[in-house]
């Protein structure tokens, strides 16, 4: 079953006239098949994911970056997040159509993770540069 999701930040009337345009253009056709489409608006606020999110490249991957030298050189935070990503999230496999099969790391964008594996995800992070490389996280 495809279902419909779609969001819209208004930060512009130009978002405000995407959003009025994207209704105009889908909402007869989903009255029509019998799933009318509901319309939310609310303020914009950061959940405790977001927050996670944004404390993991902010403070976490920044000072890791900042602070860890590897056989004499350093890496950026996109090195480091795919490194701890590889290394503390879990992986699957996923065949492809020619049938290779390859490793896929999970995300944590969000949908992808859940507010607990996050949590979780961060203490592993934290403790692994704490420990193993000796990062102060300020």
């Amino acid at each position: 079953m495809n279902s419909l999701y779609r969001e819209f930040t208004l930060r512009s009337p130009a978002d405000a006239g995407a959003m009025v345009n994207f209704i105009k253009s889908n909402a007869a056709a989903f009255v029509d098949k019998g799933t009318p489409l509901r319309v939310i608006v609310t303020e914009e606020e950061m959940d405790r994911l977001d927050e996670q999110i944004k404390y993991y490249f902010g403070v976490v991957v920044k000072a890791i970056a900042e602070q860890v030298w590897v056989a004499g050189r350093q890496f950026d935070k996109d090195v480091w997040h795919e490194q701890l990503a590889k290394q503390f999230l879990p992986t699957k496999e996923l065949v492809m159509p020619d049938g290779e099969i390859v490793l896929k790391r999970s995300s944590i964008a969000r949908g992808q993770i859940s507010l607990k594996r996050m949590g979780k995800y961060l203490q592993e992070v934290e403790a692994y540069a704490a420990t193993e490389h000796g990062v102060r996280f300020e």
